[in-house]
């Protein structure tokens, strides 16, 4: 009896740990769109140009989205659990941070730390379920993350629009970020329960590739966003196209690293089957 319900016990805790990984990737995709609806009322508060109502979300969604790869990286270097739990730090004290922010630029700052803290987290998630679940639960449990991926992008700009006219305690748009802390905390709670996993045979890091695509993607972004203020003529369409350069050296980049038998950050082999660009353009699309 004793050792049965040791393996009940054990059982429940794996799908505790479970909702513990599904929180962390709702929070950190929430926060992603959570900016949307209450972007125009924390300018009202913190001042700032109209342009800085885009960089509320883009300081996020860039860093989230140029550190991912290497987000995944360091995990089959490092072990998933340790990168994870230090992504999830990372976030709550980025977290407090933008709630304590005095002005739009320490909140953008703040943002941008908040998404390299996720481009920690997310790309651990999956490698984590895999080294505690196989088989049929295996398929459950990674059943899971599409929905809850989906429904954190839908519900943050309704999750932000709330809990900046619940202006909880006088915190306004504040609590939109404050929200994090607690859930953060439940989620490294579970620490003790997680395994530690990494790859048997880990690739190398790209830091060179690293620093292209973030570079690349900044300077595309940075004049789609603040072309409305530019005082000089001209000088978006100069950015935008250096941008498009280094995208290009990126690309470039890959292939060579590739060729070499160095693991890539985009695997360049992937583009030779119609699926994948198909399935790139729609998801552009629909972003």
């Amino acid at each position: 009896m004793p050792v049965r319900e040791d393996l009940t016990a054990a059982y429940r805790w794996r799908w505790v740990v479970l909702g513990a990984l599904l929180t962390a990737e709702a929070m950190n995709v929430l926060d992603s769109t959570i900016v949307q609806v209450a972007a125009p009322v924390i300018r009202a508060g913190l001042g700032g140009s109209e342009s800085v109502i885009q960089w509320f979300g883009s300081a996020y969604t860039l860093p989230f989205a140029a550190f991912l790869i290497l987000g995944g990286r360091l995990g089959d270097l490092l072990g998933r659990k340790r990168v994870f739990l230090i992504g999830i730090a990372g976030f709550t004290l980025a977290s407090s941070c933008c709630a304590l922010a005095p002005g739009a630029g320490a909140l953008i700052g703040a943002r941008a730390l908040q998404g390299t803290a996720a481009a920690l987290v997310i790309p651990q998630t999956i490698g984590l379920i895999r080294s505690m679940f196989a088989g049929a639960e295996l398929a459950r449990a990674m059943s899971t993350i599409g929905p809850v991926m989906g429904l954190s992008v839908i519900c943050g700009p309704m999750l932000g629009a709330v809990l900046t006219h619940a202006d909880l305690f006088g915190s306004s748009w504040r609590a939109a970020f404050l929200v994090n802390v607690p859930l953060a905390v439940a989620v490294l709670a579970t620490a003790p329960l997680l395994r530690e996993d990494r790859a048997a045979r880990a690739p190398r890091l790209d830091l060179p590739g690293t620093g292209l695509a973030a570079l690349g993607t900044g300077l595309v972004v940075y004049p789609l966003i603040e072309g409305g203020d530019a005082v000089r003529p001209g000088w978006g369409a100069a950015v935008l196209v250096t941008g498009v350069l280094v995208l290009v050296a990126f690309g470039l980049h890959q292939r060579r690293r590739a060729r070499r038998g160095r693991a890539p950050l985009v695997e360049p082999s992937l583009f030779g089957d119609r699926v994948f660009p198909a399935a790139l353009a729609t998801s552009t699309l629909l972003f």
